[in-house]
């Protein structure tokens, strides 16, 4: 592992700081551009990800119980299978409670804010676990 790696609680704290950041960042710029309920439709969408990746988080980062090394794989499954429902039951409940979101510039930018925040954690992750670094030899 690189020395540059961070763990447990320093991740979840980060990805939810990065996942916060790009949403607000997103809104900002949909409501400069669009309209009002184009931005709070990103922020619909941003908090839908925030949400689901917040639970994840716990499950793999927080949750005493799945340190033990034998439930890794099972904290992983169920950290999986909560976000998906997670974002399924929120994205059914934003859909059928607030009509003006169901078609148009307003759908889009639900799921385009969805999508981004979910892509900036993605990309903090990457980065943060040094899965983005190559191992190369220098030739001397």
């Amino acid at each position: 592992m690189a020395e540059s790696e961070i763990h447990g609680p320093a991740l979840f704290r980060g990805l939810l700081l990065a996942q916060g950041i790009t949403t607000v960042v997103v809104a900002a710029l949909a409501a400069g551009i669009g309209s009002r309920d184009a931005a709070l439709s990103v922020l619909a969408g941003g908090g839908i990800a925030i949400i689901a990746a917040a639970w994840a988080g716990f499950q793999l980062w927080l949750h005493p119980g799945n340190r033990n090394p034998e439930r890794m794989a099972t904290a992983a499954t169920r950290a999986e299978m909560g976000r998906v429902a997670i974002v399924l039951v929120l994205l059914w409940l934003t859909l059928s409670r607030w009509p003006e979101v169901r078609q148009g510039a307003p759908a889009m930018m639900l799921f385009a804010g969805f999508f981004l925040v979910q892509l900036a954690g993605w990309i903090w992750l990457a980065k943060a676990t040094g899965s983005t670094q190559t191992n190369t030899k220098q030739n001397g």
